[in-house]
C-alpha cells in the first residue's frame, strides 16, 4: 500500500495527469469558449496549439527549476570546497626571531604542529574534493524515491562537546548514506564538522571544541561564527530545520557539580548564538548518549530485536506556551518518571527471563539506577533552557536516551552512592564485551525528528522582505483584479447600454421602411428611413470612430453589430434610395424630348445603371446634383439636401452600381431615336450653351460693364431687367474664342465617342 501511496505521489506522474487533465478540458470545453465573438479554440489547430503552448510552458518551468537548482548546489559546494583550501593553505606562516633556545624550542614545536597540521587539512581536502565529485552529479533519494538535491533536504545541526558519541550515534543510527558513510563522513573533517548526507536530511556533526570553545578560544570562537556564516549564506530563509544537543551520560554522572553548569552554560550560549545569527526559532532535541554506561542498561534490554531497539526512548514534549515563564521544562519532570514507570512495570518479566544471578541484579537496580538521572537531567535542561527576558525564547522539543554501540565500563551510581557513604570499597562494574548494537536511534531520527522538519521559523529579516514583496505583490493582484472587476463591469455597462440603444434604432428603422411609400418616386421620402439607419450606434456614421476604450476588455460588441449595421444601411441605399434615382432619371428621359443636351446626359447616366464596365460615378453625382439643386421643391431645407447628397455619395462607394430595376428598353430607344434626329453639331452647340450657362463662364455682357458704373443714369431696358445682364457670356468675344472654340472640339470629341449611347449596340 505505502508503494502504491509513495507511486501516486510522485510529481512526474501528477505533473502528467496535470497536463493530460488540463488538456482534456482545453479539448473538450475550448469550442465553448468565445472571446468578443471570437472562437480561438473553435478549430482543431487552435487545441492543439493551446495544448502544446501549455506543455512547453510546463517544460520550461522544470528546466528554469532544474538549472536554478544545479547552480545553487554547485555554489554551495564550491564554498566548502573554497573554505577546506584555505584551511589548507592557512598552515605556515614565519614564526619570528627567537633570542634563547627556550623561544626556538617552542618556534620548532610550534612549527611541528603547523607541519601535522596542513598535513591532516591536505588530507581533509583530497577527500572533500572527492565527496565533491560525487556530490555534483548525485541526488539523493527519499523514502519516496523521490530525488531531492542537497540544499533542498532538511539540515539538522548536531552540538555537544567532545567525546559526548554524536559521531558514534550517526553511524549507528540505521540511516542511509548514498554517497558512503566512511568516505563523505569526513568533508570537513572530524576536527571541523562532518556533513552527513542522508538520503533524508543532512546532518552537521560539528567539533565538541567548537560547542565549549575552552582550549583555543579565539580560534574555535571565529571557526563557528565562519561556519554559522556558511550555512547562513546558502540558505538564507531556513539555515537549519532544527538542532540535536548530544550530552553523554557518562560525563553527566562522573562531572562535579560545577563541571555540569560550565558545560551546560556553554550549550546555552551556543544555542542563543544559534538563534541571533539565523534570526528563527528551531526546534531543540536534546540526545542524552551513551546509555548503554548506565549500570544494567545492556542487561535490561538484552531482550530486544532490531525493531525494538529502533524504537523511541524518551519524551517527545508540547509547543510550548509562551505565557509560561518556563516553558515546557516543567513537564520533564513528571514525564521521565512516567519512562521510569515503564521500567518497573516490565521488570518482573525481564527478572523471569534472565537466570545469571549478576546480570539478574543489574537488571533489579537498572530502573533506580535511572531514575537517580532525573535530577541531574533536571538540573541540565533548566540551566540551558531556563528563559530569560534579555535572551530568545528556544523551543526544547524533546528528550530522548540512545546508545550507539556498547564501550567502556558502565557506571553503578547506587553502589557508588553506598560506598561513598559507608567508606566501602566500590568494586568496578566489568566492561563491555562483544558486538556493539545500536538502541533508540533509528525511528527517532526517521519517524519523530525529520518528518518536524517544518517547525523551524524562517530568518525574520528575510521573511518581513518576502512579507513585504508578497504584500506588493498581494495588493497589485488585488488591485489589478479590482480594476479589471471595475473595467469588465463598466465596459458590460456601457456594452449592454450599446446593445439597447442598437436595439431602438433597429426598431425606428424598421416602423419608417414600414412609412415609406414603395409608389413614392421621391428622393427625399427616404430621408427619415436613411437616417435612421445611418445612425444606427457603431454602423455608417461611427465607421471611422475608434473602439471606446471602456467598452473593451474583451466585451466590445460594435464590431459585430456595427458591421451588421452598416450592412441594413448599404442594402437600403441599394433597395430604397437607387430605385427612386433610376425613375427620377426615366421622368427626365421623357420630360427632356425637347432638350436634346439634357435627354443626351440623361440617357448617359441612365445607362450606366445597368452597364459596369462604363458606370463612372462623378458623371452620376453631378447629374444628380444638379438634378436635385434644379427639381427639388423649395421647401427642402439645406440639411436635407445634404443627408441626401451624404447618401448618394455612401451608394456610390459601392459603385459600380446594378440597378434593382430592369431598364425601361423602351423608353430607351425612343430616347435614342430622338437623339438620331438631331445633328452632332446641334447637340455640342445646345450642349455648349447649357455648359456656359452653368458655369457662368464667360459672364454676361451688360450696358454696365460697357459705359461704367453710371450707366444706368442715363440708360435703362424696355423690359426692366438690370443693365449689368443682356448679351449671354457665350456669344461676347471672350465668349467665342476663349470658350467657344476650345470647348467645340473638346465636345465634339466625347460625343463622337459616345456614339454607344444614341446608337443601340449589334447584338
Amino acid at each position: 500500500m505505502k508503494k502504491i501511496l509513495n507511486f501516486l505521489k510522485n510529481p512526474w506522474l501528477i505533473g502528467i495527469t496535470g497536463f493530460l487533465a488540463v488538456g482534456a478540458l482545453i479539448w473538450y470545453l475550448g469550442p465553448l469558449i468565445s472571446v468578443a465573438g471570437s472562437s480561438p479554440l473553435a478549430t482543431d489547430l487552435g487545441r492543439v496549439a493551446t495544448i502544446l503552448a501549455f506543455g512547453g510552458s510546463m517544460a520550461i518551468y522544470k528546466v528554469v527549476y532544474y538549472v536554478q537548482t544545479l547552480r545553487s548546489n554547485r555554489d554551495m559546494l564550491a564554498d566548502l570546497a573554497g573554505q577546506a583550501g584555505q584551511a589548507g593553505q592557512s598552515g605556515g606562516g614565519g614564526a619570528g626571531s627567537a633570542d634563547d633556545s627556550a623561544a626556538r624550542e617552542q618556534q620548532q614545536k610550534k612549527k611541528e604542529q603547523e607541519a601535522a597540521s596542513a598535513e591532516e587539512i591536505s588530507t581533509l581536502k583530497q577527500g572533500l574534493d572527492e565527496a565533491l565529485g560525487v556530490l555534483k552529479k548525485t541526488r539523493l533519494g527519499g523514502k519516496t524515491g523521490r530525488g531531492q538535491y542537497l540544499y533542498q533536504l532538511p539540515w539538522y545541526i548536531i552540538i555537544g562537546p567532545p567525546g559526548s558519541g554524536k559521531t558514534t550515534a550517526l553511524i549507528n543510527s540505521g540511516l542511509r548514506f548514498p554517497l558512503g558513510a566512511g568516505k563523505v563522513r569526513g568533508v570537513g573533517g572530524t576536527r571541523n564538522c562532518d556533513w552527513w548526507f542522508t538520503d533524508e536530511a543532512v546532518l552537521l556533526d560539528t567539533a565538541g571544541r567548537y560547542t565549549t570553545q575552552d582550549s583555543h578560544e579565539d580560534i574555535d570562537r571565529a571557526a563557528w561564527r565562519g561556519f554559522l556564516d556558511l550555512l547562513k549564506k546558502h540558505r538564507r530563509r531556513r539555515p537549519i530545520n532544527g538542532a540535536f544537543i548530544a550530552i553523554s551520560l557518562a560525563d553527566l554522572m562522573q562531572q562535579r557539580e560545577e563541571e555540569r553548569e560550565a558545560q551546560a552554560l556553554a550549550i546555552k550560549q551556543r544555542v542563543q548564538e544559534l538563534h541571533e545569527h539565523f534570526g528563527i526559532r528551531f526546534p531543540i532535541y536534546v540526545l542524552f548518549t551513551k546509555a548503554d554506561l548506565i549500570a544494567g542498561f545492556v542487561e535490561f534490554f538484552a531482550d530486544l530485536g532490531k525493531e525494538e531497539r529502533d524504537q523511541v526512548w524518551g519524551l517527545t514534549l508540547p509547543m510550548d506556551d509562551p505565557t509560561d515563564p518556563e516553558g515546557v521544562v516543567q513537564q520533564f519532570s513528571a514525564e521521565i518518571e512516567l519512562l521510569e514507570q515503564r521500567l518497573n512495570d516490565r521488570l518482573v518479566e525481564r527478572l523471569q527471563d534472565e537466570r545469571d544471578p549478576q546480570r539478574r541484579d543489574l537488571i533489579y537496580t537498572f530502573p533506580q539506577q535511572f531514575g537517580s538521572l532525573k535530577p541531574m537531567a533536571e538540573r541540565f535542561l533548566k540551566e540551558v533552557f531556563r528563559p530569560s527576558r534579555f535572551e530568545e525564547r528556544v523551543l526544547l522539543r524533546g528528550v530522548y536516551f540512545t546508545s550507539g554501540t556498547q564501550e567502556g565500563t558502565p557506571i553503578d551510581r547506587l553502589m557508588s552512592a553506598l560506598a561513598n557513604t559507608f567508606g566501602l570499597r566500590r568494586q568496578l562494574s566489568s566492561a563491555f564485551s562483544g558486538k556493539g548494537r545500536s538502541y533508540f536511534i533509528t525511528r527517532l531520527l526517521r519517524e519523530v525528528i525529520f518528518p518536524e522538519s517544518g517547525l523551524a521559523g524562517a530568518n525574520l529579516k528575510v521573511e518581513r522582505w518576502r512579507a513585504w514583496i508578497q504584500r506588493g505583490a498581494y495588493a497589485a493582484a488585488l488591485l489589478i483584479t479590482a480594476a479589471a472587476a471595475a473595467l469588465w463591469l463598466t465596459s458590460y455597462a456601457r456594452n449592454e447600454m450599446y446593445v439597447r440603444a442598437v436595439e431602438k434604432q433597429r426598431l425606428e428603422v424598421a416602423r419608417q421602411l414600414q412609412v415609406l411609400s414603395p409608389d413614392q418616386t421621391d428622393p427625399v421620402a427616404t430621408l427619415p428611413l436613411l437616417d435612421a439607419a445611418r445612425a444606427i450606434p457603431g454602423g455608417y456614421s461611427d465607421r471611422d470612430a475608434s473602439k471606446p476604450w471602456l467598452m473593451g476588455f474583451g466585451l466590445y460588441q460594435g464590431d459585430k453589430l456595427g458591421g451588421e449595421a452598416q450592412a441594413i444601411y448599404q442594402r437600403l441605399l441599394g433597395q430604397a434610395l437607387l430605385p427612386r434615382i433610376i425613375l427620377r432619371m426615366e421622368e427626365r428621359l421623357r420630360q427632356n424630348a425637347a432638350n436634346p443636351a439634357a435627354l443626351y446626359d440623361t440617357l448617359k447616366v441612365y445607362l450606366m445603371m445597368d452597364d459596369t464596365e462604363h458606370f463612372d460615378a462623378k458623371t452620376v453625382r453631378s447629374w444628380l446634383e444638379q438634378e436635385w439643386q434644379t427639381h427639388l421643391p423649395r421647401n427642402i431645407s439645406r440639411e436635407q439636401r445634404d443627408h441626401l447628397i451624404a447618401h448618394l455619395d455612401a451608394l456610390l462607394e459601392q459603385a459600380p452600381l446594378k440597378s434593382p430595376i430592369a431598364l425601361d428598353n423602351a423608353l430607351i430607344q425612343s430616347s435614342r431615336t430622338l437623339l438620331n434626329q438631331i445633328p452632332l453639331a446641334q447637340r455640342v452647340y445646345e450642349r455648349l450653351k447649357r455648359d456656359q450657362r452653368q458655369a457662368g463662364d464667360p459672364p454676361e455682357l451688360g450696358l454696365t460693364a460697357a459705359a461704367g458704373p453710371d450707366a444706368p443714369r442715363v440708360f435703362d431696358r424696355k423690359s426692366g431687367q438690370p443693365l449689368n445682364g443682356g448679351i449671354p457670356g457665350l456669344y461676347t468675344y471672350n465668349g467665342y474664342y476663349h470658350f467657344f472654340l476650345n470647348a467645340a472640339d473638346e465636345r465634339s470629341s466625347v460625343d463622337l465617342g459616345g456614339r454607344r449611347i444614341i446608337k443601340k449596340k449589334k447584338q
